[in-house]
C-alpha cells in the first residue's frame, strides 16, 4: 500500500467517522464474493458510484483478520467515481505461501471517501463508507474435492461453567453460515461465522443442552445465496479442546 493510501486510511479512521455498513454505500460491488482460482493470473470484480456526487475510491485486500500483508494486489488501488461511473477493480496475485490443500479467505476492502462540497463548513463532518466482501483462494488441487453438508460435524460440549457449540469442519472448503437456529439460542446466532477447513470452531451457549439438541444451518454459497441445511442432531461431545484442533 502506498503512502498516499496509508495516509488517506489513518486520516479517516482518526476521524471516527468510518461507516462499516454497505448498507448505504453509493459504490457498489457486482458480486458479495470473490473466488480465485490457482491457476488465474487475476480476477475482476465490477465496482459502481450509483449515486450522483463523486467520491474517492481506494481499494485494497487484507487478512481475515485484517492484517495488511497479502499475496494479493487491487488495481487501480485508489480511483475516483463520479456519479454512474462504473469500472473494474483487477485482483492480482503478487505472493505465495498460501496453503495449498485447502481454501483460504481473504477481505476485499472498497472505501468510498466524499468529496467536499462547495459552500460546505470547515466544521462539517464527512463519512467514510467501506464495503467489505470475502476472498476466496483455491488451490489446484482441491478443486474436485467434496463439500456438502455431512462434511460437517456437530457435538456440543462443556467449557468450565458453560458449553459451546463445536462445528468440525472435515472438507477443504470454507463454510459461511448466515445462522444456525438451535433450541435456546437467539434469532441471528452463529450469523458471519466462518468454519474454516479442517477446523473446529466453537461457539458459546447461552446455556447447556439437558442432553442432545439439534441445529439447523443456514450457509452462504459461492454466489451469495443463502442455502438451508437439512435439521442434524448435535450429540454431546467430550470436554472443550483448544481451538482449531
Amino acid at each position: 500500500m502506498n503512502i498516499l493510501s496509508k495516509r488517506i486510511l489513518s486520516v479517516v479512521a482518526t476521524l471516527g467517522a468510518l461507516a462499516f455498513s454497505s448498507v448505504h454505500a453509493a459504490v457498489q460491488l457486482s458480486s458479495t464474493r470473490v473466488i480465485f482460482n490457482e491457476k488465474e493470473k487475476s480476477v475482476s470484480i465490477n465496482a459502481k458510484n450509483h449515486g450522483t456526487d463523486p467520491f474517492v475510491v481506494q481499494a485494497w485486500i487484507d487478512g481475515e483478520s485484517e492484517e495488511m500483508e497479502t499475496p494479493f494486489f487491487v488495481t487501480p488501488p485508489l480511483s475516483r467515481f463520479d456519479g454512474g461511473t462504473e469500472r473494474s477493480l483487477t485482483i492480482t496475485r503478487v505472493g505465495g505461501g498460501m496453503p495449498v490443500d485447502r481454501e483460504s479467505y481473504y477481505w476485499l476492502n472498497v472505501l468510498e471517501i466524499p468529496q467536499k462540497k462547495k459552500g460546505a463548513s470547515e466544521n462539517s463532518l464527512t463519512l467514510a463508507t467501506r464495503t467489505r466482501i470475502k476472498l476466496f483462494y483455491r488451490p489446484e488441487a482441491i478443486q474436485k474435492m467434496p463439500r456438502d453438508a455431512s462434511l460437517v460435524q456437530w457435538s456440543w460440549q462443556k467449557d468450565g461453567k458453560g458449553c459451546q457449540l463445536a462445528i468440525k469442519n472435515t472438507s477443504v472448503f470454507t463454510v459461511n453460515f448466515s445462522g444456525i437456529d438451535v433450541p435456546g439460542e437467539a434469532d441471528g446466532f452463529g450469523r458471519t461465522v466462518v468454519a474454516k477447513p479442517l477446523t473446529t470452531t466453537l461457539l458459546p451457549l447461552a446455556k447447556c443442552p439437558s442432553g442432545a439438541t439439534k441445529a439447523t444451518a443456514k450457509v452462504v454459497n459461492d454466489y451469495g445465496v443463502v442455502e438451508s441445511w437439512a435439521e442434524v442432531a448435535v450429540p454431546a461431545g467430550a470436554e472443550a479442546q483448544a481451538r482449531g484442533q
